[in-house]
């Protein structure tokens, strides 16, 4: 250890015994190379499987459907569509319900279209509405409830 230090303390003194140019080189690539040692990495190793508004673990539909989180948009849209309908269906006044999810191609949500029985009701109509955007963190502009016939 004391051998490491003199070896340490011998090495800084020859740097400040340099000449004005190599002082200043000697910095400069000792600041570069802790900038470049600095410079965080991309851990590429990491799966962001999570949606928001859709951590529910406990759904076999959704833990199956992360299995195969490479599946086209036409699935997980399917897959949007079916837990908007489960719990839309389970809200007092909106009665039978279909959904309409439009994905583009980076699978962000275009837009929703619900059609519910109680649709024609502006409080149950603005309830599926901001449930949408709770769920999905979409702007209420985005999504469409239409009242069944």
């Amino acid at each position: 250890m004391v051998v490491f230090m003199n070896n340490k303390n011998d090495f800084i003194e020859k740097i400040l015994n340099k000449k004005g140019k190599e002082k200043i080189l000697i910095v400069l690539l000792i600041g570069i190379l802790l900038m470049v040692i600095a410079i965080p990495v991309k851990d590429e190793s990491k799966n962001n499987n999570s949606f928001v508004g859709l951590q529910d673990t406990n759904n076999d539909m959704y833990t199956n459907w992360l299995k195969d989180y490479n599946s086209d948009i036409t699935s997980y849209s399917t897959f949007i569509e079916e837990k908007l309908k489960n719990i839309l269906s389970k809200v007092e006044g909106v009665g039978e319900v279909n959904v309409m999810v439009k994905i583009n191609e980076d699978e962000s949500i275009e837009g929703v279209i619900v059609v519910a029985g109680g649709g024609g009701n502006g409080t149950v109509s603005a309830s599926i509405t901001s449930a949408i955007e709770a769920l999905l963190g979409i702007p209420a502009h985005k999504i469409k409830v239409l009242k069944m016939v």
